[in-house]
């Protein structure tokens, strides 16, 4: 009876090492495992900033070679803009300067020419204005060629401007009636009283030779008479600016800038001297037949 109980006793003792030898085991198994979860994790964070820190450079040199490529591209595309804006620019005053010569050439053909006045004009470019013999003349890019002669009165959209000296082939010398060597008969509008209109050299015209009592005052519109037989009447001119007995004549044409004319091609009333010369050539070649 005394060797069963003492049996049991053993049997329990060995049943409760065998739990316990269990359980440390498992407790053992359990930290390894923890172990060997945590080896992973901590050279994870050992390696997340290393790769970070390293990678760094990597990521400077992508960010410096992409703000290269975006800055070459905007240069770029600021030169074609700018090629595009200087077209633009180009363009716009080709388009002005086009816009301001139709503009003129409207008013050029907007003249009004009545009575006497030729309705044929020849439209033509003042191209420059050099030094010659008339210290107030303009240079016409158009001569013979376009039908211009010698004597024919130069117009602008204003008024008139004088009259052809010479021409040549393909350009014409006008004289401006501003010039000191200019003479035009003309006459006022209000009372047709006659004078003959003198150039100042300084843009103005005084009026001479003066027919009647007070002929002309203050704001009277002057224009060509036709009594010189070189220009015909009716020409526009100017108005009376003074009449304190210098009759200064403020001129129509010299209110605008002048660079387009028209040429009116009229043919000057022949001289006394000239009918004469006619008629005695006439008589010769009748009395040689």
């Amino acid at each position: 009876m005394a060797r069963s109980s003492q049996g049991h006793a053993e049997g329990r003792f060995a049943l409760l090492g065998l739990i316990c030898a269990m359980a440390v085991l498992l407790f053992a198994t359990r930290d390894a495992a923890v172990e060997r979860r945590a080896v992973p994790t901590l050279t994870d964070d050992i390696q997340a900033p290393v790769a970070a820190f390293l990678a760094r450079p990597l990521r400077a040199a992508e960010g410096a070679i992409a703000g290269a490529e975006d800055r070459a591209r905007a240069l770029e595309e600021n030169r074609e803009l700018r090629r595009e804006l200087a077209e633009l620019r180009s363009e716009s005053q080709r388009l002005g300067a086009m816009r301001l010569r139709l503009e003129r050439l409207e008013a050029m053909l907007a003249i009004d020419l009545n009575g006497e006045i030729p309705t044929d004009r020849i439209t033509a470019r003042v191209v420059s204005d050099p030094d010659g013999p008339f210290v107030r003349s303009y240079l016409l890019g158009a001569g013979q060629g376009s039908g211009v002669r010698d004597g024919n009165a130069v117009m602008s959209d204003a008024g008139l401007v004088g009259h052809v000296v010479s021409a040549g082939a393909r350009s014409a010398r006008v004289l401006r009636l501003d010039d000191l060597n200019s003479r035009v008969a003309v006459m006022n509008l209000r009372n047709g009283a006659r004078a003959i209109l003198v150039g100042a050299n300084d843009g103005t015209a005084v009026l001479r030779f003066v027919t009647g009592e007070e002929p002309f005052i203050a704001g009277d519109r002057i224009v060509t008479s036709g009594d010189d037989g070189r220009l015909p009447q009716g020409l526009p001119v100017g108005s009376v600016s003074s009449d304190d007995g210098r009759f200064l004549v403020t001129l129509d044409f010299t209110q605008r800038p002048v660079d387009w004319v028209v040429v009116l091609p009229t043919q000057p009333v022949a001289l006394a001297e000239d009918v004469e010369a006619d008629a005695g050539a006439a008589a010769t070649d009748g009395a040689g037949q």
